[in-house]
């Protein structure tokens, strides 16, 4: 589904001077699972997917570097286990529950802000960055976010 997207980023900082960090290795060495158990993959695997996914899309969109980071997390499973932009009913769960409708914890809302009217349930969108073709969207759901209620509880 798509909608609006409003995420508030507050950087760990130290209270005065600065604060300096090395990784190692975690002394776990265990695979961890994937949040929701699967780690999803949405990346097209070859040149004629990716062609075929291309072709349905109606609506080229350019979009936000915002927009690009949620995508390509989406994409590569660092938002598992979204396989898409959150509907009306998962982003209002998410708000006021910071869980997914089946009970599994998510934090944030993850939408696609557009401002684009002419849009509706069924179009299939091009994203685009420059004139480089990055994914194509499905869109389900058109709604408008509560901000004021997701800048308080989220």
């Amino acid at each position: 589904g798509k909608g609006s997207l409003s995420q508030v980023v507050r950087p760990f900082s130290a209270p005065r001077g600065r604060m300096s960090m090395t990784a190692t290795a975690a002394v776990n060495t265990v695979k961890q699972t994937p949040h929701g158990g699967t780690l999803i993959d949405l990346m097209a695997k070859t040149d004629e997917e990716k062609a075929a996914a291309i072709a349905k899309a109606t609506v080229t969109l350019q979009a936000t570097p915002r927009q690009l980071c949620d995508v390509e997390l989406l994409m590569n499973g660092g938002f598992s286990p979204l396989t898409g932009f959150m509907d009306e009913t998962t982003y209002n769960s998410v708000v006021d529950n910071m869980e997914l409708p089946d009970g599994l914890i998510f934090g944030i809302p993850v939408v696609f802000d557009t401002d684009d009217e002419d849009l509706q349930p069924g179009t299939t969108v091009l994203i685009k960055d420059g004139d480089r073709d990055i994914a194509t969207i499905e869109f389900t759901d058109k709604y408008s976010p509560d901000k004021p209620k997701e800048t308080l509880k989220v």
